[in-house]
This record gives C-alpha cells, structure tokens and sequence, in this order.
C-alpha cells in the first residue's frame, strides 16, 4: 500500500497519442505504462450535457520496463518508444486485455560511445510511411513502418535530442546542444536550415541553459522553446518574427493550434513549469490561461479528429482535457478506478 502509494506520488506523463478513428487516448508514463481512455463518453456529455465524467483509464497496459518518453498516432498504430525500443499496438485492440505489441524495432546499441539510447521523441510522416525517433545518441533514427528497416539517420547535433516534427517536406528537429535543424529529406542528409536560438538577445536566458525542448511546424513556421524564452521563426528569412510572452521557468511543450477548432487557427500553445496552460495568437497576444493539474506539463496533445481536443499532463496522476482552447472540460486520472 505504501509503495503504491509513493509511486503514484512520483507519477510523471511523458507522453500522449489519440486515434484518429476512435475516442481513445493513450498517456505514456515514467513507470513504463500506457493508461488508455475512451473519452467519447466524455464528449458525449460536453455536447448534450448527459452523460459520464470519466474517472480512471479504461485499461492500464505494462508497456515497457523503461518509461515511456515518446508517443505517436498512425491510422492504424498507437507507437510509443522507451530506451531502445519503438513498438507499435494496434488501436482497435488496444482496450482489449489480451492485446499484445503488434510490432517491436530494436535501436541499434553503441556501446562504446552512448550505450542503448532512449527515444525522446516520435514523428509520423503519413505519405511516405516513416517514423522519425529522435534520440539520446545525438541522431533521428528514420524507419520504414512497413519493413520495420532503417532507411536514415540524421545527424549534425552535438548533444542528445529532445524533439522531432514532421510538416509536408520538412523534418526538424531540437537539442540539447541549443540547435534547431531542418531537413528536407528529398535533397540529402544535410540540414536545410539551421536556427541557434539562445544566440538571439530577445530569447536568450542563459541561467536556464540553452536547450530547446520542444518545437513544431507549420507550413513556413516554426515555434520552438526550452532554456530560451518561446520564439517564432519564418524559415524563409530565418528571422525571428515574434517573441511569444513565457514565464521564468524551462519551457517543455510548445505547438502549432493548426487543429483546434473554435479556437485561434493560428494559435499557439506554451507549456511547462508553469501553474497554467498558455495560448497564444501569432503576434504573441495570449487568448487563454488554462489551470494546470500538473505542476509542471510535458506533453501537450492536439487533435481534431475524430473530434477537437486538447489533453496535456506532466508531473501529476491526472491529465487535463479540453475540447477548446478556451477553458478546462475535465480531468481525468490515471489511476484505476
């Protein structure tokens, strides 16, 4: 009893995905587990105020002996990655109690320079079928999803990496060493872009370091943040086009609002050791707070399909959920009921 009451104390999300085709979410933990939610019953009762307020997961799967850092949602897969695994479940079976791992790939391990890498983070490249894991062997390790082969391996950071995202032809990813890359993968290996965010006096805080934890993309954006404040470059120009307002704290989530609906199309979400939630406009005006049952959120999930919401959580056994971005629906624990 005790123990189990220590662990849930310790509870930390590192990670979510949600199905395009279902109301089901998956939230990945540090103890190695993916907790699964169906939250139609939720939606249902936001929009005709009758039905359920969901209080536990639906089901708790022993996904890996490591935590799981990185989630990602295919049509058919729910992937999650731990220290040297990527591994696929099904989502029409994910509910299921006897559902089992559809698929396993196995990260080389270098044992004379970084042993077995954890992965940090996971993309989905849906026209050409890839999977981007980014890694804590300074690489993106790129696999076919229908061979389970690796096809690439991008290179040029010089410290671990801690996030990937995919847009139309882009790949980009961010490091511990305080880099932005951006590939377009049809011209070669080679970034196409490169972005030192920390150098830039407007979003530099050297007391925090000059990581970069997380960035998205969209169309010719890209927002990124970590020891330096929150900032959104046009990669055209490569300039610093806004400043976005943050706190004094690390910055661990930031994205792209591009599918939330009935909320700033525009928007973008900032979250980390904060007591809240932010949205911001793309001039840099914030439209929300949300209050935060975490206090400290490392992953933010958004989505549209198959209807919008917003679900973020971090050091905490509960996770937040909204269907806008204008406040707080539910919370939901982790925890079995």
């Amino acid at each position: 009893m005790v123990l189990s009451a220590l662990k849930n104390l310790y509870t930390t999300t590192f990670s979510q995905a949600s199905s395009p085709e279902s109301a089901i979410l998956a939230v990945g933990n540090n103890d190695g587990k993916i907790a699964v939610f169906d939250l139609s019953g939720v939606n249902a009762s936001r929009e005709t105020s009758v039905g359920e307020r969901l209080g536990g997961p639906c089901r708790i799967i022993n996904a890996h002996s490591d935590a799981v850092y990185s989630m990602v949602s295919t049509d058919a897969f729910c992937i999650s990655g731990t220290t040297g695994l990527v591994t696929g479940r099904r989502w029409d079976e994910l509910q299921q109690q006897q559902s089992q791992a559809a698929w396993t790939i196995s990260l080389e391990c270098d044992q004379a320079n970084f042993g077995t890498p954890e992965v940090n983070s996971l993309a989905y490249d849906p026209g050409r079928g890839l999977v981007y894991a980014a890694c804590g062997d300074w690489r993106t390790h790129v696999f076919d999803l229908e061979t389970g082969k690796c096809t690439q391996t991008l290179e040029g950071h010089d410290d671990y990496v801690h996030d990937v995202v995919t847009s139309g032809n882009l790949v980009a990813s961010s490091g511990e060493d305080g880099q932005v890359l951006v590939w377009d993968p049809r011209a070669g290996r080679e970034p196409r872009h490169k972005l030192a965010p920390h150098t830039h006096d407007q979003l530099a805080r050297p007391h925090l370091g000059r990581f970069i934890s997380s960035l998205d993309l969209y169309n010719d954006w890209l927002v990124c943040g970590g020891g330096p404040r929150v900032g959104i470059f046009h990669l055209r120009s490569l300039a610093l086009t806004t400043v976005l307002p943050s706190a004094k704290s690390a910055i661990h989530a930031t994205k792209f609002t591009r599918h939330a609906e009935g909320g700033d199309r525009g928007g973008i979400v900032i979250a980390g050791v904060l007591p809240h939630l932010c949205v911001c406009s793309m001039a840099g005006v914030v439209t929300a707070q949300l209050p935060s049952s975490s206090p400290c959120i490392y992953t933010v999930n958004v989505t549209d399909k198959p209807f919008t919401m917003m679900t973020y959580g971090g050091t905490s056994t509960k996770i937040d959920v909204c269907f806008n971005l204008n406040y707080r629906d539910h919370t939901v624990s982790l925890l079995e009921d």
